[in-house]
């Protein structure tokens, strides 16, 4: 039996976290999230048990919650290829943060003495003159802040745009195929270069995940005016299986893979000047 509360929600958003009373920053990304936790995949994860800061870094909707780690796995070697590195992070509640800012006072008594008491004399009050009454201004309309409640239903995943028509996919598991790459304006394009690309990575949503190991082409269109796209060649080290009822109805939420480009400095050589351009 499921021990979970709340439903988890495929969402790929970038984070940094760092732990409490350290200053040195960590890098990550979500796969899924809900109203209780997340699960940040990253090379650096934390070990069980850790307080850590989480900033979400999604355009005008970021916000910080502080959490405890419930579990992290880390690979190591080749194997960091086949499987991501990651944590489970279970959000403290408002009631767990205030305890600890009165930890001696939270859920303490205090004793009523029994018997007559002397009531203890009162002593004068100095009168204080009056104060004439003060209009009150209009007050402009103000908008309750958002909970966290709200903050978390604006993190509902977004139907993302389908890539251009192409030709019919090969079923899952026949592997190998070419995969269009399209972004949605110049920031995103940085974002992906810096963070994936530099790095020797890329994730491509599809709804038909080349096989493991398999080598496949990325037709990545750059977002210029009339720009032609680089073609890149990679092989598939993570694959997400897309969810039946998502194929069902066309759409994509958190389906794809995780390849690792060949040749990576002939990669960032193609790449350099449109970044110069975009940048």
């Amino acid at each position: 039996m499921s021990r979970r509360r709340a439903v988890r929600r495929a969402r790929r958003v970038q984070v940094h976290f760092w732990k409490r009373g350290e200053p040195t920053t960590y890098a990550g990304y979500t796969t899924n999230i809900s109203m209780t936790g997340m699960y940040i995949a990253t090379n650096s994860p934390v070990a069980q048990g850790a307080r850590i800061r989480i900033e979400v870094m999604d355009q005008n909707r970021g916000f910080m919650v502080e959490g405890v780690v419930a579990h992290a796995r880390k690979m190591r070697g080749d194997l960091a290829r086949l499987n991501q590195s990651g944590m489970g992070v279970r959000f403290l509640s408002v009631e767990e943060l205030v305890r600890e800012l009165i930890p001696a006072a939270y859920g303490k008594t205090e004793e009523i003495p029994s018997g007559p008491q002397t009531p203890e004399p009162i002593p004068e009050i100095p009168e204080i003159p009056e104060i004439p009454e003060i209009p009150e201004l209009p007050r402009a309309a103000e908008s309750p802040p958002p909970s966290a409640s709200d903050l978390f239903r604006s993190l509902a995943p977004p139907v993302p745009p389908q890539p251009e028509a192409a030709p019919p996919r090969p079923p899952i598991g026949t592997g190998g195929g070419t995969f269009a790459v399209r972004f949605e304006g110049p920031e995103e394009f940085l974002e992906v270069f810096r963070r994936d690309i530099r790095q020797g990575g890329l994730f491509v949503s599809t709804l038909y995940p080349a096989r493991l190991q398999d080598s496949v082409l990325v037709e990545l269109h750059p977002p210029l005016p009339g720009g032609e796209p680089v073609l890149l060649r990679a092989r598939v080290v993570q694959r997400f299986e897309p969810q039946a009822r998502d194929q069902a109805a066309g759409v994509n939420l958190l389906s794809g893979m995780g390849l690792e480009l060949l040749d990576l400095p002939a990669v960032i050589q193609k790449l350099q000047p449109i970044v110069d351009r975009l940048g």
